[in-house]
């Protein structure tokens, strides 16, 4: 049993490792950084659509594990959608694209930033958005959201979701 759970974490962190080597986009400064344990993060994985008068994503999947989030203002950048091309290239090489949108085709902004990954700072207009849902591994999710703002500042967004292995969850339900 101890080795099972040895291959368990040693896979889980090789996992992380290959997820994390997504490269930033040059001159990016980190402004957030978040780690989060759960068994309801939702990921977005498809438009946002109007149902009794509120905005709710047409597809989702609700997800049970480690999320990590970073926020990086792009000084240097101008382009939104050259930022997301950016991320865009490295992902669909470690992975596949599962979701993706831009622009109005995306929905309300205010409610991308307020409501789904709860950061005001990556409000902006419609227009000037992009997001991306990639699988990376079976059960490895990365979501990456490209914003600017209306002073044509540049944010991005990353998500990492990682699920907690059986074994984990063996051990949260049942301390010993």
């Amino acid at each position: 049993m101890p080795f099972l759970i040895f291959l368990c974490v040693f896979f889980a962190s090789y996992s992380y490792g290959e997820i994390a080597r997504i490269n930033p986009y040059p001159s990016a400064k980190i402004v957030d950084q978040t780690t989060s344990s759960a068994r309801s993060h939702m990921l977005v994985l498809g438009a946002l659509e109007k149902v009794d008068r509120d905005l709710r994503p047409e597809d989702f999947k609700i997800f049970s594990g480690r999320k990590l989030s970073e926020t990086y203002y792009l000084p240097e950048a101008r382009n939104t959608a050259q930022v997301f091309s950016f991320y865009r290239s490295q992902l669909e090489l470690a992975g596949e694209l599962v979701y993706w949108c831009e622009g109005r085709s995306c929905g309300s902004s205010s409610y991308w930033a307020n409501k789904i990954f709860d950061s005001s700072i990556l409000y902006g207009p419609e227009q000037y958005q992009a997001y991306g849902v990639f699988e990376m591994a079976k059960g490895v999710y990365f979501s990456i959201y490209v914003a600017q703002r209306a002073t044509r500042k540049i944010y991005v967004h990353l998500e990492r979701f990682l699920p907690f292995s059986e074994t984990v969850l063996e051990q949260e339900d049942n301390p010993t």
